[in-house]
């Protein structure tokens, strides 16, 4: 028994198409680029027809099933501990027991799967089919590692659709476990304004290249918000691995820069 969560792409009622192409390109790699300007009414998107692709949504869906977690109960608190396994990884910031707080800011995957284990099936179901959240298969073999492998997949305009109804807390969820979610998303902070943002990281294997995600949203100061979806693959040639997980962060920022949002 699976479930596939699946959803009509929302449609986009007006669309500039923009060409970002030299600042991927300036680091390593290639993509799409989606932004919706909440002030303006209107979508900026570099390579629309990528941004309706779908891919596997990795670490990006540490959102959702945070929020999940809240809701079921799975996840008493974020300030709850998650205790490790004894497994040493190649990552060291997972080597240790750490909040459910930190755990989605490091992206600790034995986190998230211990939390997957305690939703179970059956709640996924429920859930991700009210948060319309799409995209996502299911099973209790693959229960949990379906967001990182097989075929779960969501788009840019998907996940922009998804943070939208986030922020503004209208998702079936609790307020206070919304707050919650929001405030752990926030990467920066300053007087003239805050972004928020979540990346994802599907590694490469022999049938397909590193996928890489940064998803979330600027508040300006003056109340201006844009939400954005940026996700990437390296260009051809030798692969740097911390070339690429910096990639996402810093093409976002220029992008955004260039759109005079920051």
């Amino acid at each position: 028994m699976f479930l596939l969560i699946t959803a009509a792409a929302p449609p986009l009622p007006a669309v500039v198409e923009r060409d970002f192409q030299p600042q991927f390109a300036r680091y390593g790699v290639q993509g799409s680029f989606l932004l919706y300007d909440e002030p303006a009414g209107q979508y900026v998107a570099y390579n629309l027809k990528r941004c309706r692709q779908r891919f596997l949504p990795a670490s990006t869906f540490k959102i959702p099933n945070t929020l999940i977690g809240l809701q079921t109960g799975a996840l008493p608190d974020t300030a709850e501990i998650c205790r490790w396994d004894g497994v040493t990884r190649s990552f060291p910031q997972w080597n240790q027991d750490m909040t459910y707080a930190r755990a989605l800011r490091v992206s600790c995957v034995p986190c998230y799967q211990q939390l997957a284990r305690r939703i179970g099936v059956a709640r996924y179901q429920q859930w991700l089919r009210r948060l319309r959240y799409p995209g996502m298969v299911v099973t209790p073999a693959t229960l949990d590692t379906f967001w990182l492998g097989g075929k779960s997949q969501i788009s840019q305009v998907e996940q922009v659709d998804f943070l939208r109804r986030l922020q503004a807390e209208t998702l079936p969820v609790e307020k206070r476990h919304q707050r919650a979610v929001k405030q752990l998303l926030i990467l920066r902070k300053t007087p003239e304004y805050t972004l928020y943002g979540k990346t994802g990281w599907r590694f490469r294997s022999a049938r397909n290249p590193d996928n890489g995600w940064l998803v979330g949203w600027l508040e300006r100061a003056d109340g201006r918000r844009a939400f954005f979806a940026l996700n990437v693959e390296p260009q051809p040639g030798p692969i740097n691995d911390d070339q690429f997980i910096a990639s996402r962060r810093a093409v976002t920022e220029a992008v955004l820069r260039e759109l005079k949002w920051l």
